[in-house]
C-alpha cells in the first residue's frame, strides 16, 4: 500500500455553528426525480459521516467500452505511436469503489464491490494489451487519505488535491517504466500550500435541489507547483514540454494533479485539460491544434474517469483525421467556399459521380469565424440514404471554427458513394459567415477500425 504525507503546514478551515439538518428526503429515492439535468445524479443516497453517493454512477460495476470502442482506441494508439507519441490513459476508479468504506451498511451490501474492482482491472489490462500505458490506480481503493485529508470530496464527484497527489505518484511510477519516458528532459518541481479552498459540492447542490436543504461547504488546502530552480525560468532557452496532459475537470488547476505529476515525475508537463467537456473535449481541442501538428509530444496523457463509455463513434471519426490534419496541404476531390444563409445550405454536390466511397474519404469544414461551435448538416449518398450530422464543441473549448470528420465507415454506411453535403444554419447565425468545405481521401492508417 502507498501513503503520501504532505510535509507542509496547512491552514485550518473556518468553524461555524451549524445545526445538523440533513437526512435524505423521500424525493431523492424516487427515480422520477432524476430527469433532465438531474439525470447525472440518479439516485442520491446517504453514506457515513455526511457523505453522499450516486447509485447509478458511483456504484456502477460495468465499465470499459465495446469491442468497436477498443478497436478504435487501438487505432488511435497506433497512429500516435507512428508519429512518435506514446499514449497513456489515466483511468480513475469510481468514487464508490474508492470510498466503499463510507457507504451505509445497506448500500454497501447492495454494491458489488468485488465485481467492480475486477472489471476495473480487466479494462486496465485490455488497454495495456493495446500498447497503451495505463497506471493501476486501485491502491486508491485501499488508501483513502486521512480523516481531514480524504482523497475524494464527501459531496462532490471530484477527487481532492490529496487524492490527486496520491494518484500522481502512481502515474509517475508507470511513466518511469516506459522506455520513451527516459528520453524526456528532467526538471525538478516543488509543491506548496496556497491557502484554503472550499467546495459546495455537485452532489450537495443536487441534494439541495431535491430536498430543499444542504450540507455545509467542505474545506481543503489548495496547492500550487513551481520549478525548484526558479532561476532557470529567467533565461529563454527552456525546452517546450514533451509531455501533454489532456484530461477532464479532474486535471484542472484547483486539484493540482498536473502540478503533483510534474513534481513526482520530475518533468515539465503542458496541461491542456478542459473542464465540463466530458472525456473527449480536451483531446479534440489538442489534437486539432497546430501545436500538435508542429510538435507532437513524446507522451500524451489522457485522463478520464471510469464512468465514461469511451466508444462514442463520432469522437473517433473526428480524432483520426485530425492526426493527419484533415485536408490541409492535400489534394482534394471536392471543394467549395460559400457564404451561408439561415436554413438549409447546399454546399457540395458530386455532379461528376466520382467514386467517393464513404469509408475512404473525410470532410474538412472551416468557418471564417472562430466562434462557431456547432456543425449541423446532412450527408446524402447515391443510394438515397442520408446521415443527419451534429458535431458540437462545449463552451469551455477554445473554438477555431474548424470541423474535421471521416465519412461513415460503419457497417451501414461503408461502401456508399457520396452524393452531396448540406449545412443547416440557425436563424440567428452570425452575419457574413462563410464556410469552406473540402472532401479528400483519408491517409494510410485512417481506414476503418475493425473489432476483434
Amino acid at each position: 500500500m502507498l501513503a503520501i504525507q504532505s510535509a507542509f503546514a496547512e491552514q485550518t478551515a473556518p468553524q461555524y455553528a451549524i445545526e445538523k439538518c440533513c437526512e435524505i428526503c423521500p424525493q431523492a429515492l424516487d427515480d422520477a426525480t432524476y430527469t433532465g439535468d438531474m439525470s447525472d445524479f440518479s439516485k442520491l443516497v446517504q453514506g457515513k459521516d455526511d457523505w453522499l453517493f450516486r447509485t447509478k454512477t458511483d456504484l456502477m460495476t460495468q465499465m470499459g467500452t465495446t469491442p468497436e470502442g477498443y478497436a478504435h482506441l487501438q487505432q488511435l494508439s497506433d497512429r500516435l505511436k507512428a508519429m512518435g507519441t506514446q499514449l497513456m490513459i489515466v483511468y480513475i476508479p469510481t468514487r464508490g469503489m474508492a470510498n466503499a468504506d463510507k457507504l451505509s451498511p445497506e448500500t454497501r451490501q447492495m454494491f458489488e464491490f468485488d465485481l467492480a474492482e475486477n472489471n476495473y482491472h480487466k479494462v486496465v489490462e485490455k488497454m495495456r494489451s493495446l500498447g497503451i500505458l495505463v497506471p493501476d490506480l486501485t491502491p486508491m481503493l485501499e488508501e483513502h487519505g486521512e480523516a481531514d485529508k480524504p482523497f475524494f470530496y464527501k459531496r462532490d464527484h471530484h477527487w481532492t488535491p490529496y487524492g490527486a497527489e496520491f494518484a500522481a505518484k502512481l502515474v509517475a511510477e508507470e511513466l518511469r517504466r516506459s522506455e520513451i519516458f527516459k528520453s524526456v528532459p528532467r526538471k525538478e518541481f516543488v509543491s506548496r500550500p496556497d491557502g484554503l479552498g472550499y467546495k459546495i459540492g455537485s452532489l450537495n447542490q443536487a441534494f439541495h435541489k431535491v430536498c430543499g436543504y444542504s450540507y455545509e461547504n467542505q474545506y481543503v488546502t489548495r496547492f500550487i507547483t513551481e520549478p525548484k530552480d526558479e532561476a532557470s525560468d529567467l533565461f529563454g532557452d527552456e525546452e517546450l514540454p514533451q509531455v501533454i496532459l489532456a484530461g477532464t475537470s479532474f486535471s484542472t488547476p484547483q486539484y493540482n494533479f498536473s502540478g503533483f505529476l510534474k513534481e513526482q515525475a520530475a518533468v515539465d508537463i503542458d496541461n491542456r485539460s478542459v473542464s465540463g467537456g466530458g472525456f473527449h473535449s480536451a483531446m479534440l481541442q489538442y489534437l486539432g491544434s497546430q501545436d500538435f501538428q508542429e510538435r507532437p509530444p513524446k507522451i500524451l496523457i489522457w485522463e478520464i474517469t471510469s464512468y465514461y463509455d469511451i466508444s462514442m463513434p463520432i469522437f473517433y471519426r473526428q480524432i483520426m483525421p485530425m492526426l493527419a490534419d484533415g485536408c490541409r496541404d492535400k489534394s482534394t476531390t471536392l471543394s467549395k467556399k460559400v457564404t451561408l444563409q439561415p436554413g438549409r445550405n447546399e454546399i457540395l454536390v458530386n455532379a461528376g459521380v466520382l467514386p467517393i466511397r464513404s469509408e475512404r474519404y473525410l470532410a474538412d469544414v472551416q468557418f471564417n469565424q472562430q466562434g462557431v461551435k456547432l456543425l449541423k448538416g446532412t450527408v446524402w449518398y447515391m443510394s438515397g440514404s442520408k446521415e443527419q450530422l451534429k458535431i458540437e464543441r462545449t463552451r469551455e473549448v477554445e473554438g477555431d471554427g474548424r470541423f474535421v470528420f471521416n465519412l461513415r465507415d460503419d457497417a451501414e454506411g461503408a461502401g456508399q458513394t457520396l452524393l452531396s453535403f448540406d449545412l443547416d444554419m440557425p436563424a440567428d447565425m452570425p452575419k457574413g459567415l462563410q464556410a469552406e468545405v473540402n472532401v479528400c481521401p483519408r491517409q494510410p492508417g485512417q481506414m476503418q477500425a475493425q473489432a476483434d
